[in-house]
């Protein structure tokens, strides 16, 4: 079975994630996400018909130091505020199918002998605004050197996804079904993920995370994968990825500096357009709505 596409990161800060810009929510319907299991982070999610969701997520910090040591060891401690920092794959099967399935897939990476590995599973949880406790358990990329036995060093910023599998029901995680999916319309009318694309500044880890996502996923043409999705609403669509060479054309001067930036496209049932602000001055994140089209016709 293949992976499917479980959710995207935005890292804001967390006066913005308690007080949402209008550009935000005058596209999207928001709902609280709650705390994360150790209390160093918080979330509030964007939940979409085809069983994805965008997770805005903050550090909690008490202003006065306590707190920060807990984002200081987190692997998205020293990702900058205010744009896209990761994605998650994830697999829809029984938990002990996952973890077994999960270990050839480090095995296949591995094997792509390109000096990346997946580490190991690590425990993680949430608890929601009603007392619900969510467990899963998440595994991250992270470099390795040829000839090592162990990883070196996380691999952050979403050049490689992460991986989160359940441990209790996906659906008290992601809701996107419930309340007669009335948490999943909104006044973009967006409907699903239609494209995540990776931009990379360098040339030779362009070819590296290449060789990795061939390992993975479904190649439809070069550095282009589809990816499976949890549900498929009406369009019946599902989205795909790509890697592109970062240039000064494609992205800001910040972006360029940074060296790598992933951007987003939805589906939507409304006419295709662009929507997109900031949540801090200097990084402007754009998101994409693109009209679905199925079954020959367009929605």
């Amino acid at each position: 079975m293949s992976p499917t596409l479980d959710h995207i990161v935005i890292l804001v800060p967390r006066p913005q994630l308690h007080a949402l810009p209008s550009w935000v929510t005058d596209s999207f319907t928001v709902i609280d996400g709650g705390q994360h299991a150790g209390g160093v982070t918080e979330n509030k999610l964007i939940l979409l018909q085809d069983g994805i969701y965008l997770e805005l997520i903050a550090f909690v910090s008490k202003g006065n130091g306590e707190g920060d040591s807990g984002r200081r060891s987190h692997r998205w401690g020293a990702q900058p505020e205010g744009r896209i920092i990761d994605w998650a794959l994830s697999l829809a099967m029984s938990f002990e199918e996952a973890d077994e399935e999960f270990k050839q897939i480090q095995d296949c990476v591995r094997a792509a002998d390109v000096g990346f590995v997946y580490q190991d599973l690590v425990a993680g949880g949430r608890t929601t605004p009603d007392g619900v406790v969510l467990e899963w358990a998440t595994a991250s990329p992270a470099a390795i050197s040829r000839g090592s036995k162990g990883p070196e060093s996380d691999l952050s910023g979403g050049l490689l996804p992460f991986w989160c599998l359940d441990r209790t029901e996906r659906k008290l995680r992601v809701p996107y079904a419930s309340a007669g999916g009335s948490l999943a319309r909104h006044p973009s009318a967006a409907i699903g993920v239609a494209e995540v694309t990776i931009y990379v500044a360098d040339s030779v880890l362009l070819d590296r995370l290449r060789r990795v996502y061939d390992a993975i996923l479904h190649k439809t043409a070069e550095f282009e994968w589809d990816l499976a999705i949890p549900d498929k609403p009406q369009h019946r669509l599902s989205p795909r990825l790509r890697l592109v060479l970062l240039a000064k054309e494609t992205v800001s001067e910040k972006d360029l500096e940074y060296g790598q930036r992933i951007e987003l496209s939805l589906f939507t049932t409304s006419e295709s357009r662009t929507v997109g602000g900031q949540f801090v001055d200097g990084w402007y994140i754009e998101v994409r709505l693109e009209k679905a089209q199925y079954g020959g016709e367009i929605a």
